[in-house]
């Protein structure tokens, strides 16, 4: 059996190392070297996490006995506990690499970003994944974890690469289970998002992330955003044309709650010169020409 810092798995149960699974992104950093993607970057692990979750509260991981007592109870609930060994196994080797990094770097190459860090639209949807892996978590209790960070792009892809794949497995194992439930529990996790910056902040976190999460969040933005076309457009010299809302960083940043249902629709559009024009609205200060 695979060891979990230093714990062999046969030890536990399903539902311990799930548990534990899950609680570790809590102790994951991201460093200064991220820059602006720090807020993108972050929000792609919270959905990591968030799809691991979900397949934890579809099949019932924290309820049913075949997950809470050990040794496992049958075959595919075997193969669930090496799996989320091997997931556990993954964050011990990124966790010893920044280990390995932190010994040669110097102070300013350390540094680390926190929530605090973030605008008000992604600390509302930090906070919301957060919040939704507690509800769905006992307790934890394996071992105690100190907070350790990733310093590179390369580092946080392929942690979330290896992990996703295990996910795969993991769903795989319980068709009927992710069949019959997991539509209801993503609809959960977006209910409480409704407004057009957020969840396309969130549906851009889940491209290539969680293709469940992102179909919910693609029928949840056609619901509730406006709608803004354009029949035959002819431009001539520096003319520019947008078609679409645009959010200014002022919007973003101080997050504005948008909900919006306006159409726009143009059948015809010439311009030339260095005209410019816009069909759609503009939200929290200058447009996109200004």
């Amino acid at each position: 059996m695979a060891e979990v810092f230093g714990i062999v798995t046969g030890a536990l149960s399903v539902a311990a190392l799930f548990n534990n699974c899950v609680d570790t992104f809590e102790y994951i950093q991201l460093g200064r070297h991220f820059g602006q993607d720090y807020e993108r970057c972050q929000l792609k692990l919270d959905v990591a996490k968030t799809r691991l979750g979900r397949w934890g509260e579809s099949v019932g991981v924290n309820r049913d006995e075949r997950f809470t007592s050990a040794p496992p109870a049958d075959d595919a609930v075997e193969a669930a506990l090496g799996i989320l060994g091997d997931i556990e196994y993954c964050f011990k080797s990124a966790r010893e690499k920044s280990s390995r990094y932190a010994k040669r770097a110097n102070t300013q190459e350390l540094m680390v970003y926190d929530k605090n860090d973030m605008s008000p639209l992604f600390q509302r949807l930090h906070n919301r994944c957060a919040e939704i892996s507690r509800r769905r978590q006992k307790s934890v209790g394996i071992l105690k974890k100190s907070a350790w960070a990733l310093y590179d792009g390369k580092s946080l892809d392929n942690i979330i690469n290896q992990i996703l794949s295990w996910v795969d497995e993991l769903e795989k194992l319980f068709p009927i289970e992710m069949t019959t439930t997991s539509q209801k529990v993503v609809e959960f996790e977006i209910e409480e998002v409704n407004d057009e910056p957020s969840l396309k902040a969130l549906k851009d976190a889940a491209s290539e992330i969680d293709p469940v999460l992102e179909e919910a969040l693609e029928r949840k933005v056609a619901l509730i955003e406006g709608s803004n076309t354009a029949g035959n457009v002819t431009l001539e010299d520096a003319a520019r044309f947008h078609v679409g809302n645009v959010f200014s960083e002022g919007a973003l940043r101080y997050g504005m709650s948008i909900k919006d249902q306006t159409k726009n629709t143009v059948e015809v559009v010439s311009a030339k010169n260095d005209s410019r024009m816009q069909i759609g609205t503009v939200y929290g200060g200058k447009g996109i020409w200004d």
